[in-house]
This record gives structure tokens, C-alpha cells and sequence, in this order.
């Protein structure tokens, strides 16, 4: 069983052939869908120091092939695979999925699918989104336009909640989802309920935080975020969202599907019969790609 990789150096994208599959983790996995966006795009872009080569694929669908462990319910079940699990982040402090075969620790695995389709690569990501709006009061100000940012906007208004989207970059992202971003603080009204934190430009978020007023900070760990400006005189409940699981909003959840939708028109399929196929899909543009592995 030979394993084909591409891994991302911090200056080239490579595809990479191994004699055989290293097993690092408990999970064998046989990768079906991998969607690249936001995370691999940060890091061809250098927003994400690489400290070494990576293979890419945050997030996707995979097939247990075969189990190291005693959990043995998971052999020749289909999962999504989310980027947060114990080894840190997928495709950032550990290697992603984008590979024939991938191993897996079970803490990556979410949700068991019967039958899974191309568009299932992105249920992690809307399942994030799930957990921030969960924390949301209203007036609520996203910021950021990735695929985070931009569903959690169109969740927020689904659910009629008071929303606006701040953008610095990637506003044409929130335009595909039919949202109306504003780009400069002075154009913001200075006063909020909730900030949520989503995007990777530190000069975006940072400015966000240090410039307006909110009781409450909501932080996507897929943000990156390391430091928060405080703010004298004021009491601010921060939440960083992300390493625990999905937050079960019925409601939200519910709503969430019809966002799935949304994001299913926006978002291409590009079936590749071989890795090498792939490596032009790098870095990802717009809202991101799905990967059908064959």
C-alpha cells in the first residue's frame, strides 16, 4: 500500500510518494472528499508560519479502513473529519488528509455518515458555525469573509438575528451569499452586543477588538487568535470556540442545513482521478474547493 501526498514546504507545492503508509495515529483512513479553503489558502499566503513541511486537507470525508485501538465500531464506516482534534490543527501543526490513505487520531472524527457526498467535507465547518452563533447575542458584528464568517452571517439572518459582516479582504465571498459586508471601522457603528472573531488578518481583527465597544467576544479558534487587546473600564465574557464538540442547537442546527445548501451552489466539485490533478487547485480561491479523491 503506497501513500500519495501533497505537502506544502513553505515555498513549493509537491506531490509526494511514500513506499508505505506510516500509521501515526489509531485511524487508517481512506480519503473520499477534502475541501480546501481559508486554512491552506493562510498558509501558501505565509499568514501561517510553516516550521515544517505539511501535508494540506483540513477537513473532508474519509472511509476506516483499519483500527490500532479498541474502537473497533469505526472499521469500514464513513466520518467527516474535522480540523481540531488532539494534535492541534489539521494541515497547520499536523499533517492534513489531503492523501490517498491518511492517519488519523479518532479525536479528528465527528459525525458517521451512511452516505456521504462530495458537499459533506464542509459539515465540520458548518458545525463550527453552529457553536459560535450558539454564543451570539444580538446586535451581533462577524468578522472576517472566509467560509466561516460568511456562514455564520447567513446562519445569524436565517435565524433573524441582528447581523453585520466586516470584511477587510474576501468581501466578494459574502456577495456569492447574497451579504453586504462593510470594509472600514469608521463606517461601523461603534457600539455591539457580540464581536465574533473569524478571520486570519490580524490587522482586521485586532482592530475590530481594540476599536469597539461589546460585552461579549466570541473567538473561532480557526482564527488563530493569540492575544486580545483589553480594554479599560469595560467588562467583557470572552468564549474561544473550537476544541470542545458541537454545541447542539436544534434550531440552529436545523437552519444550518439550509446554509449547506447555499454553500453547496457557491462551492465547485472538481473530481481528481490523481493528486497530481490537484496541485493547481492550490492555494484555493474564493470560498474554496472540494476535492472528490477516486
Amino acid at each position: 500500500m503506497r501513500r500519495k501526498s501533497i505537502v506544502y514546504s513553505g515555498s513549493a507545492v509537491e506531490v509526494v510518494e511514500y513506499p508505505a503508509v506510516v500509521i501515526s495515529g489509531d485511524i487508517l483512513a481512506k480519503t473520499l472528499y477534502v475541501y480546501l479553503g481559508d486554512l491552506e489558502k493562510a498558509l501558501y499566503s505565509g499568514l501561517i508560519p510553516l516550521t515544517k513541511p505539511v501535508v494540506l486537507g483540513s477537513t473532508g470525508v474519509v472511509r476506516v479502513i483499519e483500527v490500532l485501538s479498541d474502537r473497533t465500531e469505526y472499521t469500514g464506516k464513513y466520518y467527516t473529519v474535522t480540523p481540531l482534534g488532539k494534535w492541534g490543527i489539521l494541515s497547520v501543526t499536523t499533517n492534513g488528509i489531503l492523501s490517498n490513505y491518511a492517519s488519523l487520531d479518532d479525536s479528528y472524527l465527528e459525525e458517521e455518515l451512511t452516505s456521504p457526498q462530495p458537499h459533506d467535507a464542509l459539515r465540520p465547518l458548518l458545525n463550527h458555525v453552529v457553536s459560535l452563533a450558539s454564543k451570539c447575542e444580538e446586535p451581533v458584528l462577524v468578522e472576517g469573509c472566509g467560509l466561516v464568517g460568511v456562514s455564520l452571517g447567513t446562519l445569524l439572518g436565517e435565524a433573524n438575528l441582528e447581523v453585520q459582516l466586516y470584511c477587510e479582504t474576501d468581501k466578494r465571498n459574502a456577495y456569492t451569499l447574497g451579504l453586504d459586508p462593510i470594509s472600514h471601522t469608521s463606517n461601523l457603528s461603534k457600539k455591539w452586543r457580540t464581536v465574533v472573531v473569524t478571520s486570519l488578518n490580524a490587522a482586521s481583527k485586532y482592530r475590530v477588538m481594540r476599536e469597539l465597544e461589546y460585552s461579549n467576544l466570541v473567538i473561532s479558534a480557526f482564527s488563530l487568535t493569540e492575544w486580545i487587546p483589553v480594554r479599560r473600564n469595560y467588562t467583557t465574557r470572552v468564549s474561544v470556540v473550537g476544541v470542545e464538540r458541537v454545541v447542539e442547537v436544534e434550531e440552529l442546527a436545523w437552519k444550518s442545513k439550509k446554509v449547506l445548501y447555499r454553500l453547496s451552489r457557491a462551492i465547485k466539485v472538481v473530481r481528481a482521478g490523481d493528486l497530481d490533478s490537484a496541485k493547481g487547485l492550490i492555494p484555493p480561491r474564493g470560498l474554496g474547493t472540494v476535492v472528490a479523491l477516486d
